[in-house]
């Protein structure tokens, strides 16, 4: 899979040729030291968010030296726009590949925990990045239903299907654990449940 991060004036290529690779030892450590630093940055958001996690945290996860960060991604707030940007491909990639279908979300579990972290810390440049690079899937959705709208409804209106939907897939996707248990949701109800979601949030939102 090919990433292209583009901060502070310093472009990371994190896809290289076999060839490359083998032939250039000293781009071949660089590479190995961004994809350590990005997947511990990765599941260092969604664990602690933006506000929680330190410098000292993610060389330490990653296995590298805290000046590694600096280095390669210019300061820890690079670092972690790259990541979230990473997170936010992978997930776009996914629905595109597969599409949307209710209770999905889940799969791509270390991107939405990231992206409530953010929002929960105030932090909306790290939380809606994916708007800016264009590939949001709830605004992908939101054009689709607003264009295939039907004459009695508003954009108002579709916004707020949406947010519902929104709002059942993100909590069933962080939350599902916690609702079983409150819930107590035997394990040969638990289908039965899942599907019952599943109806609602096609009822509020074709998928």
């Amino acid at each position: 899979m090919y990433y292209n991060f583009i901060l502070q004036n310093k472009t990371f290529n994190l896809t290289m040729t076999t060839s490359e690779k083998q032939h250039n030892p000293s781009m071949r450590g660089r590479v190995n030291v961004e994809e350590k630093l990005l997947k511990a940055s990765c599941k260092l958001l969604a664990q602690k968010g933006p506000k929680g996690v330190s410098n000292r945290d993610i060389a330490k996860q990653a296995g590298v030296n805290h000046g590694q960060i600096h280095h390669y991604f210019g300061s820890k707030r690079g670092l972690l726009k790259a990541a979230i940007s990473k997170l936010a491909h992978e997930h776009w990639d996914h629905t595109q590949r597969d599409g949307m279908s209710p209770l999905a979300l889940g799969k791509d579990q270390t991107y939405i925990l990231a992206v409530i972290r953010c929002a929960i810390d105030g932090d909306l440049e790290l939380a809606t990045l994916e708007l800016r690079e264009n590939i949001s899937v709830p605004r992908q959705a939101l054009q689709k239903y607003c264009d295939n709208r039907s004459p009695s409804q508003t954009e108002a209106d579709v916004k707020g299907q949406l947010a519902a939907a929104m709002g059942i897939e993100m909590a069933w996707a962080v939350m599902a654990p916690y609702i079983i248990a409150t819930l107590n949701i035997e394990p040969d109800e638990l289908d039965i449940v899942k599907q019952k979601i599943a109806d609602i949030l096609v009822s509020i939102a074709e998928y």
